[in-house]
C-alpha cells in the first residue's frame, strides 16, 4: 500500500475507501484530528471486524449515508450507477446512530437521461457497459455532474445538515460520512469539510485522488474486463472507470473552479449556500483542528 494510504487508512477490511480526514495540515499550520472524520465506502460489506473497529477504536457516533433511497433499496433503474441490484443498507456500529441524506434525486437524474425517446429505447436493450457509454456521450455523466450536488437539491439542504451533525459531534467520538463508492458524494464532503478547516486546494484534491490509489486493484480489474469485452471504445475507457471506482483530478478542480465563480471561494460557498455562519467555522476549526505540539 502506498505511503499516503498508509497514513489515511483506517484498517478495515471489508468496506471499500476507508480512510480518515485527519492528519491533513491546513494554511495556517494547524493539523486536522485523527481518528473523528472517517469516509468510506458503502457500510453494507463490512466485516464483523470492522464493525468492531468502528465502535471500540474510533468510538463512532454517527454514520452519514449519502446515497438515495433507490441505491439503499436495490431500485433496477440505478443498478447501472451503483452495481447494486438488491437491498443494499449499512451494516453500522454499535452505539453509533444512521443519518440517511441523500445528495443527489436518483429518480430525477434517471427522468432526465431516459427523457429522450429515442435514448429511452437504445438504453432498453443494453447493458450496463453500453449505457454508461450511451450517458457518457449524452454529456450526463460528466463533470458538471459534481456541480448538480452543490447547486440542487436535496444536495444543497443534506450537506448543510452534514456539517450541523459535525457542529453536534460529541468530543472523543468520530462521524463516518459514506456514499456508495466513496468517491464522488463522499469526495466533495471530504472537500467542502477540508475547506471549512482551511486546508489548501492541493491537499483537498490530494485527498481526492488517494481514491484511485485506495481502489487500484478493483480499477486495474474494471480496466481489463471493459477491454476484454469490445463494448467500449479505447477512448472512454477512462470515462467509464469514472463512473464505477476511479475519479479524476480535473473532475474536483472543475468543481473548485464552479465553486468561485458562483461564489467566490468554497468558504464563502459555505457560508452563503449552506447557511454555516463564520461563527460556526470557526467552532468546528476548534473542534476538529490541533496544534503541533498537540500531536
Amino acid at each position: 500500500m502506498d505511503t499516503g494510504c498508509l497514513e489515511q487508512s483506517i484498517g478495515l477490511s471489508g468496506v471499500g475507501n476507508a480512510r480518515e480526514l485527519g492528519g491533513y495540515r491546513t494554511k495556517d499550520g494547524k493539523t486536522v484530528k485523527r481518528g473523528v472524520l472517517l469516509r468510506t465506502a458503502k457500510l453494507s460489506t463490512a466485516t464483523e471486524g470492522d464493525l468492531r473497529r468502528l465502535s471500540e477504536t474510533f468510538r463512532t457516533a454517527m454514520v452519514i449515508d449519502l446515497r438515495s433511497e433507490e441505491e439503499i433499496n436495490g431500485a433496477p433503474e440505478v443498478t447501472m450507477f451503483t452495481g447494486a441490484a438488491s437491498a443494499d443498507k449499512d451494516l453500522l456500529p454499535e452505539g453509533a446512530g444512521y443519518l440517511h441524506l441523500p445528495i443527489l434525486d436518483m429518480q430525477k437524474l434517471t427522468a432526465q437521461i431516459l427523457s429522450d425517446p429515442d435514448t429511452a429505447a437504445l438504453a432498453a436493450d443494453m447493458d450496463n457497459i453500453k449505457m454508461m457509454e450511451l450517458f457518457i456521450k449524452s454529456g450526463i455523466l460528466s463533470d458538471t455532474l459534481y456541480f448538480r450536488f452543490l447547486d440542487e437539491e436535496p444536495g444543497r439542504s443534506n450537506y448543510a445538515r452534514l456539517f450541523r451533525e459535525l457542529l453536534s459531534l460529541e468530543e472523543g467520538r468520530a462521524l463516518l460520512f459514506h456514499c456508495s463508492q466513496g468517491k464522488d458524494r463522499t469526495g466533495v464532503a471530504a472537500m467542502l469539510i477540508l475547506s471549512a478547516l482551511g486546508a489548501d486546494e492541493g491537499t483537498v484534491i490530494s485527498d481526492y485522488m488517494l481514491t484511485n490509489q485506495f481502489n487500484s486493484e478493483r480499477i486495474a480489474g474494471e480496466r481489463a474486463m471493459l477491454e476484454r469485452s469490445g463494448k467500449v471504445p479505447p477512448e472512454l475507457i477512462d470515462s467509464c472507470l469514472m463512473v464505477m471506482d476511479s475519479v479524476s483530478e480535473s473532475t474536483m478542480a472543475s468543481l473548485i473552479a464552479h465553486i468561485r465563480e458562483r461564489c467566490g471561494s468554497v468558504r464563502d460557498y459555505i457560508i452563503k449556500e449552506l447557511g454555516i455562519s463564520e461563527e460556526e467555522i470557526e467552532q468546528l476549526r476548534k473542534k476538529f483542528l490541533v496544534n503541533e505540539e498537540e500531536l
